[in-house]
């Protein structure tokens, strides 16, 4: 007898653990898991291709986003080039692995004894489709806090120690807040002897002021203070 979603319920909450997200509506999360190849051999009206679509456009513009925001010193060609590494089948692939997504696939039977549960294609397409799901189902909000995680845990796995400025841009994620905002508000000193003066902001709320002789030390310093504040707002009257 084939297996169905019912069977796989207490892997599926691990999995949704491991996500940070817990659906209200169990049958998005069963859908982002059932295979066309289930749907077809169980004559089920579904299958997560849909899902799969709408999760890889969410993916997309929330990963696009945090590049913009985080390296404001990159042309489009680099940006471009570090969105693909990051939304590529390989790391979608390796995040799937590490959720549980292989283990909670409802595959074909066929599928299933060609080893199709650990094809790499199948595993990416899978995770964009959980996307999808919590984007109908919580919302954008929540979709970004997801996959701010991801992106944070994949920069903890491929780079040293974040800096200040990673830290708070994780911080923030995490807290399901906006990414930071860096704003020039000041340059100062002859142009050997540069001082900017920069300012860090989130959902309108400034949350430091640092200097430096670059722009992208002073954003630094910015965000040391942000983080010495505990991300707490700094009043206005405090600025410089």
């Amino acid at each position: 007898m084939q297996s169905s979603y019912e069977d796989h319920r207490p892997s599926v909450d691990l999995l949704q653990n491991r996500l940070g997200y817990r659906f209200r509506d169990a049958a998005l999360l069963e859908k982002a898991l059932t295979h066309a190849s289930f749907a077809h051999e169980s004559g089920l009206p579904f299958c997560n291709e849909r899902l799969e679509y709408l999760g890889d456009a969410v993916l997309e513009l929330t990963v696009s986003e945090w590049l913009f925001l985080a390296h404001s010193d990159w042309d489009e060609g680099q940006l471009t080039q570090e969105r693909a590494s990051i939304v590529c089948c390989r790391s979608l692939a390796e995040w799937g692995r590490a959720l549980g997504v292989p283990e909670n696939l409802l595959l074909g039977r066929g599928l299933d004894l060609q080893k199709g549960r650990g094809r790499a294609s199948l595993i990416a397409d899978a995770v964009e489709a959980l996307l999808g799901a919590i984007y109908l189902d919580g919302g954008f909000d929540e979709v970004r806090r997801v996959i701010g995680r991801f992106l944070w845990r994949r920069r903890d796995e491929e780079e040293t120690p974040p800096d200040a400025k990673s830290r708070l841009q994780q911080r923030l994620q995490a807290e399901g807040k906006d990414l930071p905002i860096y704003h020039i508000v000041a340059e100062e000193g002859p142009p050997h002897e540069r001082l900017f003066v920069v300012e860090v902001w989130a959902e309108g709320n400034l949350l430091g002021v640092g200097t430096g002789p670059s722009r992208k030390e002073a954003e630094f310093s910015a965000a040391g203070k942000a983080l010495g504040n505990l991300m707490q707002p700094v009043a206005l009257d405090d600025k410089p």
